[in-house]
């Protein structure tokens, strides 16, 4: 190591989420459709979403749905300043755990359906989304397309994750999908899809 220096191991990190873990399945046994899910997102999958970070702007970043928190950090490693990062979590509880380990973030415990209301208006540059649309029903999911069609830029993403590997269909006709990626290692696999909003798709 340069210099002699010494690594100091993450202690503190390796702690909170480990933490985190026990929460998200903490709340998997509590509300197992809320949450869609049987275990947290990979790395390789968090990686394959944020891949979609926009380059450069100064808009906020919305996550939803961010659970223990994996894509939120691949986000930060991607180049996402922490202070433009917005994310709306449902379970107080890992609102509670993401806000300590991203102080300088803005995390909202609230329900993504009502998200104009939570951003009070506030445009983003784009819409990182973990939530299990399969579990929506019909309404909600045409809800939800709304509410984020209503805050993105024009023109930004909506890059969305499912476990539903053969659709190619939009959650919304307000969207069209432009690309999409597989991702077979993570458990299960899963598909990251990007949707743009018809109006500035093309």
């Amino acid at each position: 190591m340069e210099g002699g220096s010494v690594v100091e191991f993450p202690t503190f990190d390796m702690a909170s989420k480990s933490m985190m873990l026990r929460q998200f399945l903490m709340e998997i046994a509590r509300n197992p459709f809320q949450m869609g899910a049987v275990w947290p997102s990979s790395l390789a999958l968090a990686r394959a979403m944020a891949r979609w970070l926009p380059e450069g702007g100064d808009h906020p970043v919305l996550e939803l749905g961010p659970g223990t928190g994996i894509v939120t950090e691949e986000l930060l490693a991607a180049g996402l300043p922490e202070k433009r990062l917005v994310a709306v979590e449902k379970s107080p509880a890992l609102a509670r755990s993401l806000q300590t380990r991203f102080p300088r973030a803005r995390i909202l415990s609230g329900d993504a359906l009502e998200i104009q209301e939570l951003l009070q208006g506030q445009k983003v540059g784009a819409v990182f989304s973990g939530l299990p649309l399969k579990v929506f029903r019909p309404d909600q999911v045409l809800r939800l397309a709304s509410q984020i069609e209503g805050c993105l830029l024009p023109g930004a993403p909506w890059v969305q994750f499912s476990y539903q590997l053969a659709s190619s269909r939009p959650p919304a006709p307000a969207f069209w999908a432009t690309d999409s990626q597989l991702v077979w290692s993570n458990f299960p696999p899963a598909k990251v899809s990007v949707y743009r909003a018809r109006k500035t798709a093309g």
